[in-house]
């Protein structure tokens, strides 16, 4: 004879499981598992691992050094980007954002912007809404630089003439994004009007917090006018220049014989790639599209995918340590971070309510 289920008792509450999360994560992993098989399919893993086994690794010296001064650099930029309204120290800002490479690399959901916004705001006097502001355009920023970098290397490059058009496509796309945002902060006023006049309309979008999200946005594409503007382009390229150097280092170690184009392209795609759901680290997605993007320059898919996974590997692993160093300098472990994540309900209520 069956027994039944207790019911709750009085006062207490039955909270339904969430099951976006759990699809977000199965969709994650699936598209990792199915790039990763891409990757390998073909693969004669005897000469894959003797490629690894002969690798000259005192190579990926100079590769560490040239990730962690593109920590610094990435650092300052962002620092930056808050002008002028807040001037925050260096410390916070450094450490929030090699927490948030950490989280990216470890946590699923892709946790690391997360972390960043929660950790700087819970210790700093700036808002949340201002704080994704500044990560929104950082992210445009870099993705804008880099497709200009690739339309300045097509003359340069034999790509087959599909990827030369979609390379055009994406940059002349580029060129008009960088137009819209700097005409926009000009415009802030104006724009505002307009989306006051067009989501007026809808009342699912008629909300307070859109447009403060929409006016935080616009104050992030304001610094990208006049010398402000002209220094973050300048260390948004040496930044790529920087990623490019840490490639082609990881390139000397496995003896990969390609044109610095070539390393420039597995550069963009990989970055381009990084906008498709994955799990933590890119890993399979980031593999896969390296062979791809070297498929052009001839290089067979071994020497490829040994360079893929060397170069992942340094990168994951300096990331991820230097996280770890810098919330121990700072006093606080990624843990930790966590559970202000958990416990500061206020500080992510407000970048919700703000439409962010």
């Amino acid at each position: 004879m069956s027994t039944p289920s207790p019911e709750p008792q009085t006062g207490q509450t039955v909270a339904p499981r969430k099951r976006g999360p759990l699809i977000q994560r199965v969709v994650e992993v699936v598209i990792s598992l199915g790039f990763l098989f891409l990757a390998l399919r073909g693969i004669r893993l005897k000469e894959l691992w003797l490629a690894l086994q002969q690798a000259n690794y005192w190579w990926l010296i100079p590769c560490v050094l040239v990730t962690v001064a593109l920590l610094f650099l990435k650092g300052w930029r962002w620092q930056l980007l808050f002008l002028p309204e807040y001037r925050l120290p260096f410390s916070p800002v450094f450490t929030s954002m090699c927490a948030g490479y950490l989280a990216s690399n470890v946590l699923p959901g892709r946790a690391g912007e997360l972390v960043r916004v929660v950790l700087l705001v819970s210790e700093e006097q700036v808002s949340a809404a201002r704080t994704v502001s500044t990560i929104v355009v950082e992210r445009l920023l870099d993705i804008l630089t880099l497709l200009a970098i690739l339309v300045l290397m097509l003359p340069f490059v034999k790509l087959p003439p599909e990827m030369t058009r979609g390379a055009q496509a994406l940059g002349i796309l580029a060129l008009v994004a960088a137009a819209v945002m700097v005409v926009l902060s000009f415009w802030k006023e104006r724009v505002l009007g307009w989306a006051h006049a067009i989501l007026g309309r809808v009342k699912f979008f008629d909300r307070p917090g859109i447009y403060a999200a929409l006016g935080h946005l616009i104050d992030g594409f304001a610094t990208l006018r006049g010398r402000l503007g002209l220094l973050l382009i300048g260390l948004s390229f040496l930044g790529w220049v920087g990623v490019v150097a840490m490639a082609w280092s990881a390139a000397q170690a496995v003896h990969l014989q390609a044109p610095i184009t070539a390393i420039i392209f597995a550069v963009v795609v990989t970055t381009l790639g990084m906008l498709l759901p994955s799990t933590p680290g890119y890993i399979g997605v980031f593999h896969y599209l390296v062979t791809v993007a070297l498929l052009p320059f001839g290089i067979p898919k071994e020497q490829a995918l040994t360079f893929a996974l060397v170069w992942h590997s340094v990168n994951y692993l300096t990331l991820s340590f230097s996280g770890m160093i810098a919330l121990w300098a700072h006093g606080t472990s990624l843990g930790q971070v966590r559970e202000r994540w958990r416990s500061r309900g206020a500080v992510v209520a407000e970048a919700a309510a703000d439409g962010v």
